[in-house]
């Protein structure tokens, strides 16, 4: 386990790296003209959030997360037809398929059948699947006021999770890099496994 000191000093330049990636990544996405996502920079931080809540931060499942996302906006999709064709039946028979049915699916094949293969994210499941239902449904907000429903459709969901994958990528890469000159001065903390693509930050906190 690393000294009190040391963790203090990964902490510093964990805390610079993150803080360097996402002021560059914010000034593109505020100045870039031609950016149409003005206003919901917020939204591209859910692949930093489920990354950093990861206890293995692995820059490649990244990939995971990305492709698992794509998947839970067809889920997404699923229960908005569901929704279409049930919901003269009432509210009951609508939940039992959303709720029950299609919910309970998206754990039994993403974290069942396809645990071993990239589509085994299932936050991130979810998260395309709850960002679809929200997106085409209901109203949200941009710069303080309300944007009608399907004014973000399942291509803008998967383009700004994408920029917030890359975004989370180059912050584990730069706080790496930072971490692995400044504070182990060169030398990798741990041992073989660690050629796995797992963090810095993750490989000093089980020393």
């Amino acid at each position: 386990m690393p000294s009190k000191t040391m963790l203090i000093k990964i902490a510093a330049f964990a805390g610079l790296g993150t803080g360097l990636v996402c002021l560059i990544y914010g000034l593109l996405w505020d100045m870039l003209p031609f950016n149409k996502y003005q206003g919901i920079f917020w939204l591209s931080f859910m692949p930093l959030i489920l990354f950093f809540m990861k206890e293995r931060q692995d820059r490649k499942y990244l990939l995971n997360m990305f492709l698992s996302f794509a998947v839970g906006l067809v889920w997404g999709l699923l229960a908005i037809f569901a929704i279409m064709n049930l919901a003269p039946l009432g509210i009951i028979p609508l939940d039992i398929v959303i709720d029950l049915v299609i919910c309970g699916l998206i754990v039994f094949v993403h974290k069942g059948l396809l645990d071993k293969t990239p589509f085994n994210a299932v936050a991130c499941v979810f998260l395309g699947f709850a960002q679809t239902l929200g997106c085409m449904l209901t109203s949200f907000p941009v710069f303080g006021e309300l944007l009608p429903p399907a004014s973000l459709n399942g291509i803008d969901l998967l383009i700004i999770f994408g920029l917030g994958t890359i975004a989370a990528f180059f912050v584990s890469l730069l706080c790496d890099a930072l971490i692995g000159k400044f504070v182990f001065k060169g030398n990798q903390p741990a041992g073989p496994e660690e050629q796995n693509g797992k963090s810095t930050i993750q490989q000093a906190g089980q020393q």
